[in-house]
């Protein structure tokens, strides 16, 4: 609650210092009320019970635990000391959240309120850099009002900054990137040095973000090409000024490049500079990708109807990506999306045309990599800032602009209320999600120091559970894992003094944790128990 608090503090402090600002000063009264409460809103919509909310996701744990093993050992959890990208669960995981995570889970210690937390305190800071670009560009107000509440206020940007899957990092800091550019733009006419070194940051934003998601490598080399391109056609920049940038990216990575190639030619683990480029066990492509899997035609062609579908239906059926009542967008504003993606064909300016090169650049996403929410997060702030000027360019009178506030503040009570109260067992415990009672049952029984501890109710790949809640040294937990080989680490099903199954019989000094209702095949006799909410410890 503390953390909340603080978070929510500095939000106020921010806006006080905004409203303060000469960006502000020439806008209209109306404009700073409406522009501050939708930043206030959509800041504490971050923060409010974000540990708590939704359960602990699978790759939230494994993400989690790497960097706590990160920040007190300097490996990850396959023991490989500085790789440029984890070798998780054997198909891998992006490196840049977990290391950004290590400085806070040093402080506070492994938990869901540690790891989540960078994710929380960047969005909100993407709030404040996207509004100063804006701001410094010139847009009109209302597009600027309208931008906010699509982007920041959309279901689908508030479930992403919510929670610790690595991969939603990718468009915060392309929101830092974007704002950049904004800057670059407005100070290029009058302050060349300035401008020179907004698109410096852009550029290593950029380069950043390749850390972040490795699917979005498809796009970002047509999004760098696009942008630097057309930079130099319409002469806003030179040849000469675009090589640095261009070899600020390439210097940033390079080792990832080398990843690439031993993991989809050919190679084995090495060091290089005192960085480790690991050999996956199990290509991404075998999981991500469409093709290679039959007529690649057929899975194109069929792939691009389920992105039409999602964006039409807004439901990935993913409970961390969209509620089934909401989907990742409000219901229609997609069509506003449509309309604004047209506009922005014909009326054509910088800005919009950074958001066109965005939104086509993911076209190679859209057509090789299985379709949810997460994959596409590359689209998000494209997508959403359509449907900002889509709604600028057809909300003409004050009725229909009221009407629109209306609606809008509707769909965000109705989201709000199916997020923090309906929705609520499908968010702690559905699928690959565990509510945070497990984790106090798990510690619970941990300190028990019984030599063996079993768990039933695990998901699949579940072993990360209590591996998360009751840290041990990865090297440990090498030597203690079992000596078997599988293309994926999903399947252990044991470590240490951890079993995840049904025993036959209980020996003496073990403990049992078991959902209430549970079947079991022997009988528990001369027993302790307590219970967590649905589970129930034996011991």
């Amino acid at each position: 609650m503390f953390i909340q608090l603080f978070i929510i503090f500095l939000t106020i402090i921010g806006i006080f210092f905004l409203n303060r600002s000469s960006l502000f000063k020439n806008r209209s009264q109306y404009f700073r009320i409406a522009a501050m409460s939708i930043i206030f809103l959509a800041a504490f919509i971050r923060i409010f019970r974000y540990s708590s909310i939704m359960g602990l996701n699978l790759d939230e744990a494994m993400g989690g635990y790497n960097s706590w093993s990160l920040a007190h050992y300097g490996v990850d959890s396959a023991l490989n000391r500085n790789p440029v990208y984890l070798y998780a669960w054997g198909t891998g995981m992006n490196l840049l959240y977990p290391l950004i995570s290590v400085p806070f889970i040093k402080l506070i210690g492994l938990s869901l309120v540690a790891y989540r937390l960078p994710m929380v305190i960047l969005s909100i800071g993407s709030i404040f850099s996207l509004v100063v670009g804006m701001l410094m560009y010139k847009l009109p107000n209302r597009l600027i009002l309208l931008s906010l509440a699509t982007v920041f206020l959309s279901p689908w940007s508030i479930m992403a900054n919510r929670w610790g899957l690595e991969s939603n990092l990718f468009p915060i800091i392309f929101t830092f990137a974007a704002s950049a550019f904004l800057l670059f733009l407005s100070k290029q006419a009058n302050h060349p040095k300035q401008a020179k070194m907004y698109l410096y940051i852009f550029a290593f934003l950029i380069a950043l973000s390749a850390y972040a998601y490795s699917n979005n490598w498809f796009m970002l080399p047509f999004f760098v090409c696009g942008i630097f391109g057309y930079l130099y056609l319409k002469k806003k920049a030179s040849l000469k000024s675009l090589s640095a940038p261009a070899f600020l990216i390439l210097l940033i990575i390079w080792p990832l490049l080398l990843f690439a190639k031993i993991n989809y030619f050919s190679g084995k683990t090495f060091k290089i500079l005192s960085l480790t480029i690991p050999k996956l066990s199990s290509s991404r492509s075998n999981s991500e990708l469409i093709i290679g899997h039959g007529n690649i035609f057929y899975s194109i062609s069929n792939n691009i109807f389920k992105f039409i579908k999602l964006m039409v239906t807004g439901n990935d059926h993913l409970i961390w990506n969209s509620l089934p009542q909401i989907g990742i967008l409000y219901p229609f504003m997609f069509i506003f999306c449509i309309v604004g993606i047209v506009i922005a064909f014909k009326k054509r300016n910088d800005w919009d045309n950074f958001m066109l090169i965005s939104l086509l650049s993911c076209f190679p996403i859209v057509m090789i990599i299985k379709i949810n929410a997460n994959h596409l997060n590359a689209l998000m702030l494209p997508i959403l800032y359509f449907e900002a000027l889509g709604l600028y360019y057809s909300l003409k009178g004050p009725i229909l602009k009221m009407a629109f506030t209306i609606v809008f503040s509707l769909y965000f009570v109705t989201f709000s209320f199916f997020y923090f109260h309906a929705d609520q067992t499908l968010l702690t415990q559905g699928r690959t999600l565990t509510p945070s009672i497990l984790g106090k049952a798990i510690r619970f029984a941990n300190k028990s120091k019984a030599k063996k501890i079993y768990i039933t109710c695990l998901p699949k790949g579940g072993y990360v559970i209590p591996r998360f809640y009751c840290p041990i040294s990865p090297v440990a937990f090498n030597k203690e894992k079992p000596n078997v080989t599988f293309k994926t680490e999903s399947n252990y099903k044991s470590y240490g003094k951890w079993y995840f199954k049904q025993p036959k019989k209980m020996s003496n000094n073990s403990v049992l944790i078991v959902k209430k209702g549970q079947k079991l095949h022997f009988r528990l006799r001369n027993r302790h128990k307590k219970d967590f909410g649905q589970y129930r410890v034996y011991y």
